[in-house]
């Protein structure tokens, strides 16, 4: 197989970093796996370890050596002005995968991965949060992202901080009593209050601290009405930034299709559902799609779409094949 028929895809993000190598009818060849690549949440030395480990994994489970592709896809996350462009593309420059580099937000692969081009919304819900949709005019336009001092509802660092905030007020009394105290303690190995608090202050990264907000979706399913109304909120901010790109594109009273992606998304239904309902609310005629488990598969089909490859069913078939069969062998 020639190189110019092989292609990859990255997908870099604040908690992990997902590479893949594919050909031009979608069969998946190889992926690899590693830690956060995103500049905002690490320090540009790691996130480009961890973006060679990921690539260089992908390339060794496709039995590839020694190559320089064509073109590549990378969906970065917190690509939002010229300067983090210019990072960026240095770093791709540097690491010298491919000849022609595709560099958009993982916003717009999230995107591709739910509506494969087509007119509609995503709304990712990870560390961070962010809505972007594009209308049938082409028109694109986006919501939220603005990192956690101004934005970040719904995300799993809102779920977190604001489950941190409950637990701290339920031990002043100043607030209603729940169980989130008791769990995050044991999640931190804190011996007691004093402790808890030392223990959050140490490290204040906002990959660090929406690693917690687990701890609040178990303090739902135990039955605790103060993270259970968490969750509520959560869906209610997410579905806030849809409407918004709906009402910016003129979509808000259409079939829109909304998709969703993110690890928010994938603790369960609890924030979907709240967040359907919300949404239903303000765009009645809105088609509300579960949550995709990966959004890898959106960077390969605008990379192939960039190359002048038509996105069949087979092709997309593949795709999702691919991927779904690498996540499988990821976890045994």
């Amino acid at each position: 197989m020639k190189s110019s028929d092989i292609f990859l895809a990255v997908e870099c993000g604040a908690s992990n970093t997902v590479s893949a190598i594919y050909d031009s009818k979608g069969n998946v060849l190889g992926m690899g796996f590693s830690g956060p690549s995103s500049h905002h949440a690490v320090k540009i030395e790691v996130a480009k370890a961890n973006l060679l480990k990921s690539v260089k994994d992908a390339f060794d489970s496709a039995k590839l050596t020694g190559y320089v592709l064509e073109s590549g896809c990378f969906g970065m996350a917190a690509l939002d002005t010229k300067k983090d462009f210019d990072i960026i593309s240095k770093l791709l420059s540097e690491l010298n995968f491919v000849k022609r580099h595709i560099i958009v937000g993982d916003h717009v692969t999230a995107y591709y991965t739910v509506t494969f081009g087509r007119p509609g919304i995503v709304v990712i819900s990870g560390t961070g949060s962010i809505a972007y949709g594009v209308n049938n005019r082409g028109e694109a336009a986006r919501a939220g992202g603005w990192e956690w001092l101004v934005s970040d509802g719904g995300s799993a660092y809102f779920i977190a901080r604001e489950g941190l905030t409950m637990a701290v007020k339920s031990y002043d009394n100043i607030g209603e009593k729940t169980v989130l105290l008791k769990l995050f303690m044991e999640s931190l190995n804190a011996k007691d209050f004093d402790d808890f608090i030392q223990k959050i202050y140490e490290n204040t990264e906002k990959t660090r601290v929406a690693s917690l907000a687990p701890v609040v979706v178990k303090a739902c399913i135990m039955g605790d009405s103060v993270a259970r109304d968490i969750l509520r909120r959560a869906g209610e901010e997410l579905s806030l930034l849809a409407v918004s790109v709906a009402r910016k594109l003129g979509m808000d009273n259409s079939k829109v299709i909304i998709g969703c992606v993110g690890g928010v998304f994938k603790s369960g239904l609890i924030v979907w559902r709240y967040f359907r309902h919300y949404v239903k609310s303000f765009l009645p005629y809105a088609i509300v799609k579960k949550p995709n488990p990966t959004t890898i598969e959106g960077a390969i089909f605008l990379c192939l779409k960039e190359n002048g490859l038509k996105l069949t069913k087979n092709v997309v078939y593949n795709v999702k094949y691919g991927v779904k069969k690498f996540y499988s062998l990821r976890q045994l």
